[in-house]
């Protein structure tokens, strides 16, 4: 394919230096991409939507065609960049310093409260430019071409102390990326296990010294959080004892002295001229002694361990992995680099915690309604202050982890995230941020930012329940930042102070009485200051929940679900250790995602140990950049198998990172990828022209880059079923792996591929609590939990069609849209094109039915509080309800009740009614076995057993408890439509042309899920509804003056009325021409007075009618018909330029694509099917012929 390349700058702002860049890209690229493309090669992180781009006269470019014949092309910025903004008050050499003073944090805050997000203060001739927006801070904290961790002027002090450790070096520093690549492991979720014991041990001694205290005794409360979590650090990273909980009068040790004088001289140093630390004074002096004191106390550890008899000991802590850890080079840490690293886990790792665990205490202690229900969940999961925490009960701990993460917020112990800007670039809001900027995220600014968290001053730990935390970015939360440069110690960090919080709360009140407590403005950290509390023995605790059982009382008795006879693997029976496996997954609706799942639960029942599960752009090479595994042939290779669906032929949202890596063929010739095993099973709709696309540039990509393919790529049909041939493919790509790696399954059973219950009890893997009807909270959380928010209002609800001889309806629902929020754009809440989806709610009457069938209390209230997702289908009620919900709404809002049995269901069940009901149990296992056999059965039982109603009619499903329940049942998914209005004419409403399914089999009416619902709502009534962009694939060109040829059937011409209203206000006089297919004209013909009066208006040029049941005689029933009796104007409109548009079922959309084909052969020169088939590809490639098709 032909290339252009071209020279795009930057016009309108001065201050751009070096703003040219050399553009290339395909002559078949759209306008989109072009902007896309330019946007990123000259850093304008700000969106590409609307970049105005013109020639060397200001004339505005409206085509490929147009930017093809230029040299240079010009990027028109005027008016949309500005500066980072200055405080009015700056003094010579001082700077903003004064106005700064005496608090950094409260003036930071100010300055984004007067000049907005985006700020730059001088400090001694050093300019820091910081924010406070979530969506510039994303930008800031990844590693990329324009931003790096580089040494600023605060870090600059701590080096002194820190070296060469994690903290204080750059991204770019080679003793960084060996020690974050060799020290990773050891904080993986592993190893933070096997610290369990030791945390619990130095909670018991801190227990014991606090006992000490009377009761009216002020103590301190930092110093001894800060005690036991340099304990904590001292044992778990070096085996060393700092013997600072052996008494309450115990002298701190002589390191914890020197590094708190360090700390806080550095913090001090920060805020002076640079020469004050090189002048003879008694501070710099003790400075330098604190420093020796400090190398040469962690020195002497190491050369003790290195001289005793576990120096060759790797899992004995951090330290002997630290001196063992080897990376594929054979390179290690040397003493002095590990000295640093031990020096720079004690000074982060104590602060960390230490501090979290002392605002902890003391918002507990001004808020007693949080205290007591974190106190109902320690006695709920058995934590005593005698015993000693489990990682479950620590990782149970989920209220309490939903305050720390509020302290966290408010008491973020870093104060900012220091980065260098490496490139020019204009972030959101058009902040132009120059090369060799010093920038921050202000992470006080950002926590307390109004926009992000209304009331900001307020201790709230339900901001941080999973549905609230949906609903911001994940960077308006960055304690421990995130990326490459995030903090490895987070886990650790939250797991010690879960652990020791749990524990002393059982054992002691902490009550603070006076007024409220600050932080310290002079030190490095965010620590409380004077912060003195009375500790008192605890003498009440809340009793246990009074019914954990995971039936509602009442319920039919809950049983052990039998283990299924499927193959059981062994351990390897072959010569190859089995190697980590990663199940990447790119979803748009989850089925990619649970389908990576069930592969890990597969993995793991066939002896693979070291599995991960994670969306594609979270994979961690894509971090590295490369693939630093094994690569001999008998070494244990690494793994991946991706499951990935299309959307438009684009990647899905969870997989854009992933494909801008693999799309950059400058790194084909280092093969990254070398070494690495990998395998892909795609998802799709073969009724979409880019059926596979995605999948299968994945699996060429991947090849290119130097992976190995393992096995063949997979393909599933969501058009036809899409679960039989993954099925199929698992069967055969286990066969293959067991064959690979020698290992041995059960040689009695039938089938290779694990279901759902392979193994273990899917029950087992899921905790669910009944909620008492004392807990008010949680039952008013309940009632309101409908899987997402009414944001919507259907305003009316009117007839399309003429029901009455159509014997069908079409309904017209207009939304009020007000409060959505735009997908892509700032200009419009929405395109014309988009889609509106719809959350729809099964009828009560179904749902009684349901609940009484399987024995459900539809009132009862529940709490799933554990959920392993690599076992349990992420498809299931199980996965997708978070928080408290009634069974009701689950029932409602979540389970889908309407769809065929899907065979993880019949398989989940089949193992449940083995031993009760084994002639069920069989034929349920019949009907789910890969091969043609089993999808023949499956086909048949779905036909008489069209949804989990007919199910329960017919099989004795009412022994199941709701736990079971929650497992087997699949959630229902939203619903899209195409907006049939243009926001130029209805800015804050949305139509849609819903048409309706109600089919009647054996007198019993089985309604669509979502049509059902719309055609029955009375307006006014609340809807839960998302805007989906059409990404650009289905929209109105640029240039009104273009000509369109739209071509649909039925509801498929929705997005037509939509184009047509807006070329309505736009005045436009280019050709448009409408083909439009429905059965009768005097029944179906939707929006018929709409059409005929735009095209007696001039606006529509022609409305082509089809019409397939309107007498025999009728010559043209379909609209490709239509089309190919009007093919010599349609081609003349073509070679002017026109845009061809088609919408609707994919049988169709096919046979239009035919016809066009057909009229390439006739008019445009094509002699073979194949040159015919490349015109009307080429059509498709440039952005000229596009298709919105479904079924």
């Amino acid at each position: 394919m032909s290339k252009t390349t071209i020279i795009a700058t930057v016009r309108g702002f001065d201050s751009i230096e070096s703003n040219d860049a050399t553009v290339t890209f395909d002559n078949s690229a759209s306008m989109d991409k072009l902007r896309s493309l330019v946007a990123d090669k000259l850093g304008i992180a700000s969106g590409h939507q609307d970049l105005i781009l013109e020639n060397g006269d200001g004339q505005v470019l409206s085509n490929i065609d147009e930017v093809r014949q230029q040299e240079v092309i010009y990027v028109n910025m005027k008016d949309q960049i500005k500066l980072p903004a200055v405080p009015k008050r700056s003094l010579p050499y001082f700077g903003n310093l004064y106005e700064m003073l005496p608090d950094l944090q409260a003036s930071w805050r100010r300055l984004f409260d007067e000049l907005g997000p985006v700020v730059k203060i001088n400090l001694f001739g050093n300019e820091i430019t910081g924010t406070n927006d979530p969506a510039i801070a994303e930008l800031l904290v990844k590693e990329s071409e324009y931003f790096t961790k580089k040494l600023n002027t605060g870090l600059t002090e701590v080096k002194a102390f820190g070296g060469q450790g994690l903290f204080t070096t750059n991204s770019d520093d080679m003793d960084w990326k060996l020690a974050h690549k060799l020290l990773m492991p050891a904080f993986s979720p592993r190893a933070i296990k096997a610290y369990q014991l030791e945390m619990s041990v130095i909670g018991q001694q801190t227990i014991k010294l606090l006992e000490q205290f009377s009761p009216d005794e002020p103590v301190e409360i930092l110093n001894w959080t800060t005690n036991l979590t340099f304990e904590t650090i001292g044992k778990v990273g070096f085996g060393y004892d700092f013997h600072l909980l052996d008494d309450r009068n115990a002298e701190n040790h002589p390191f914890i002295e020197a590094m708190g004088y360090c700390m806080k001289e550095a913090f001090k140093r920060t805020l002076q001229p640079k020469v004050l630390k090189r002048l003879p004074f008694e501070s710099n002096r003790r400075f330098d002694r604190s420093l020796k004191l400090m190398r040469s106390t962690v020195d002497e550890v190491i050369q003790q361990r290195k001289n005793g008899p576990e120096a060759n000991d790797m899992n004995k802590d951090v330290l002997g992995f630290m001196l063992n850890a080897r990376d594929e080079n054979d390179l290690g840490l040397t003493d002095e680099n590990i000295r640093d690293q031990v020096i720079t886990f004690l000074i982060a790792g104590h602060e960390t915690t230490s501090n979290t665990l002392s605002w902890t205490l003391y918002e507990l202690s001004r808020h007693p309604e949080v205290e007591e229900k974190i106190l109902q969940e320690i006695v709920d999961l058995g934590i005593t202050h005698d015993g000693l925490p489990t990682t479950k009960q620590s990782s149970n701990m989920k209220y309490t982890h939903q305050i720390l993460k509020e302290v966290l917020r408010m008491y973020s112990p870093v104060r900012a995230l220091g980065k260098y800007c490496k490139k020019d670039i204009i972030v959101p809001g058009g902040y132009h941020i120059k090369a060799g900027s010093e920038v921050i995220v202000q992470l006080s600014s950002l926590h307390y930012n109004a926009d992000v968290y209304p009331n900001p001053e307020e201790f709230d730990p339900s901001r941080w329940t999973p549905e609230e935390e949906q609903k911001r970015s994940r960077f308006a939360w960055l304690p421990f930042s995130t990326g490459p440069r995030s903090c490895i110690g987070m886990a650790l960090a939250l797991q010690e102070a879960k652990t020791i919080l749990g524990m002393l709360l059982h054992r002691f009140r902490f009550v603070y009485d006076g007024p409220p407590i600050s932080y310290d403005p002079k030190a490095a950290t965010i620590r409380p200051l004077n912060l003195f509390m009375k500790i008192l023995p605890r003498e009440h605790l809340p009793s246990p929940t009074a019914d954990s059982r995971l039936t509602p009382p009442g319920s039919p008795t809950q049983t052990k679900m039998p283990k299924a006879t499927l193959p059981t693997a062994v351990v390897n029976a072959g010569s190859i250790p089995l190697p980590p496996v990663t199940f990447l997954f790119g979803t748009q609706t989850g089925t990619a995602q649970d389908y990576a799942s069930q592969l890990a639960g597969q993995a793991k029942s066939f002896g693979f140990k070291n599995i991960k599960v994670c969306d594609m752009d979270k994979w961690e090479v894509l971090e590295s950049g490369k693939y630093n595994g094994p690569k001999g042939s008998n070494d244990r290779r690494e793994l991946i198998v991706i499951c990935t669906a299309t959307y438009n032929g684009s990647p899905p949202d969870s997989a854009e990172k992933f494909d801008k890596f693999i799309s950059d063929e400058s790194n084909d010739k280092d093969q990254p990828m070398e070494g690495l095993l990998y395998s892909v099973f795609g998802l799709g709709n073969k009724n979409w022209r880019t059926y596979q696309q995605f999948p299968t540039k994945c699996d060429n990509r991947l090849d290119e880059l130097g992976a190995e393919r393992f096995f063949y790529l997979g393909s599933g049909d969501a058009d036809k079923d899409m679960d039989a041939d993954f099925q199929e493919w698992c069967a055969h790509f286990w066969s293959h792996t067991l064959v690979y790696f020698g290992i041995g399954t059960n040689l009695e059973t039938t089938s290779l591929v694990p279901t759902a219950s392979k193994n273990e009890d899917l029950a087992d893997m899921l905790e669910v609590q009944i909620i008492q009807k004392s807990e008010d909270a949680k039952w008013n959380s309940a009632s309101k939990n409908v899987n997402g928010e009414y944001n919507a209002e259907i305003t009316a609800n009117s007839e399309l069609q003429n029901v009455e001889l159509s014997k069908r309806s079409t309904r017209l629902i207009e939304i009020d849209i007000s409060k959505l929020q735009s997908p892509d754009t700032d200009k419009h809440r929405y395109l014309a094109g988009d889609h509106l989806e719809i959350l729809p709610e099964n009828s009560d009457v179904d749902v009684e039915k349901v609940a009484l069938g399987f024995g459900l209390i539809l009132d009862s209230v529940f709490e799933i509080t554990d959920v392993d997702i690599t076992t349990v289908s992420s498809r299931s009620l199980a996965a997708a309800i978070k928080g408290p919900c009634t069974v009701r709404n689950a029932l409602k809002y979540y389970a889908d009740i309407y769809s065929a049995p899907s065979r993880y269901m019949l398989a989940y069940f089949a193992a449940r009614l083995q031993k009760t009901h084994p002639d069920v149990a069989a034929m349920f296992s019949d009907v789910i076995i890969p091969g043609d056999k089993g999808q023949a059965a499956y086909n048949e039982f779905v036909k008489e057993h069209r949804n989990l109603l007919d199910l329960q009619r017919n099989y004795p499903l009412t022994e199941f408890s709701l736990k079971e329940f929650l497992c087997a049942v699949t959630v229902m998914q939203p619903r899209r439509y195409s907006i049939a209005t243009s926001p130029l004419k209805n800015k804050d409403s949305a139509h849609l042309a819903v048409g309706v399914v109600d089919d009647v089999i054996n007198n019993r009416h089985y309604p669509g899920l979502t049509s059902g619902y719309l055609a029955n709502v009375q307006p006014p009534c609340p809807l839960r509804a998302r805007i989906k962009s059409s990404k650009s694939s289905f929209c109105l060109p640029c240039d009104e003056k273009t000509p369109i040829i739209m071509i649909a059937a039925g509801t498929g011409v929705s997005p037509f009325v939509g184009f047509l209203q807006e070329r309505e206000v736009l005045k436009s006089k280019a050709e448009a021409h409408l083909f439009f297919g429905c059965r009768h004209p005097d029944q179906d013909f939707i929006y018929r007075d709409v059409f005929e009066g735009y095209e007696k208006s001039g606006l529509l040029t022609k409305l082509y009618p089809a019409f397939s049941r309107y007498g025999e005689d009728n010559p043209r029933k379909y609209v490709q018909h239509q089309v190919m009796a009007n093919a010599g104007e349609m081609w003349k409109l073509l070679s002017q330029g026109a845009v061809i548009y088609v919408c609707g079922a994919g049988a169709m959309s096919r046979d239009v694509r035919r016809t066009f084909e057909l009229i390439a052969k006739n008019f445009g020169g094509a002699k073979t099917d194949e040159e015919a088939t490349e015109v009307v590809s080429g059509l498709i490639s440039s952005g000229r012929y596009n298709e919105d098709v479904w079924g």
